[in-house]
């Protein structure tokens, strides 16, 4: 998926990427950068794809394309 998918997916669940960073304990700044891809965490990266109902090489492939 790409960063809008992504975005839209947590939008369409009533999902804020702020209450997902305080859910994990890491800013709201982390979590836009694992979207957008500038930043790697195994662990923001599974929280976003559970909290989107999908599999997390399906939300973060190994090679993505912006």
């Amino acid at each position: 998926m790409n960063p809008r998918q992504i975005r839209a997916a947590l939008v369409l669940k009533g999902i804020r990427q702020v209450e997902s960073a305080k859910g994990l304990g890491v800013t709201e700044v982390a979590v836009s950068r694992v979207i957008s891809g500038q930043l790697r965490s195994a662990r923001i990266e599974r929280a976003v794809a559970k909290a989107i109902e999908q599999p997390v090489h399906k939300v973060f492939p190994l090679e993505r394309v912006a």
